[in-house]
């Protein structure tokens, strides 16, 4: 049986998936699917969100990650989006699964 892409933020959250957004420097961040719905809505598509590096400004490279806590780093923290006066905040949370 195929399996159809993940190519919306509403696929990857029916899927609990993570969403990673790596610089070329390593700095990275991650991101629930679900959070970033709530602000970009199900149709966008997650691997064309714009992340930016305030350390560097490069490219940034953004991967859907399955939640299997077994392999994710043991202090994961998840940087959460919020729309607030029609910009978006960021926080960040640790991650519970």
């Amino acid at each position: 049986m195929a399996h159809d892409p993940i190519d919306t933020l509403g696929k990857a959250t029916r899927h609990n998936m993570l969403v990673k957004a790596e610089c070329s420097r390593g700095n990275v961040r991650y991101c629930r699917s679900a959070d970033l719905m709530m602000v970009y809505g199900g149709g966008a598509d997650p691997l064309k969100l714009k992340f930016d590096c305030s350390r560097c400004k490069p490219t940034v490279k953004v991967t859907l990650l399955e939640v299997h806590p077994e392999h994710l780093p043991k202090r994961l923290v998840i940087h959460k989006p919020m729309k607030v006066d029609e910009k978006i905040r960021w926080t960040t949370e640790r991650f519970r699964g």
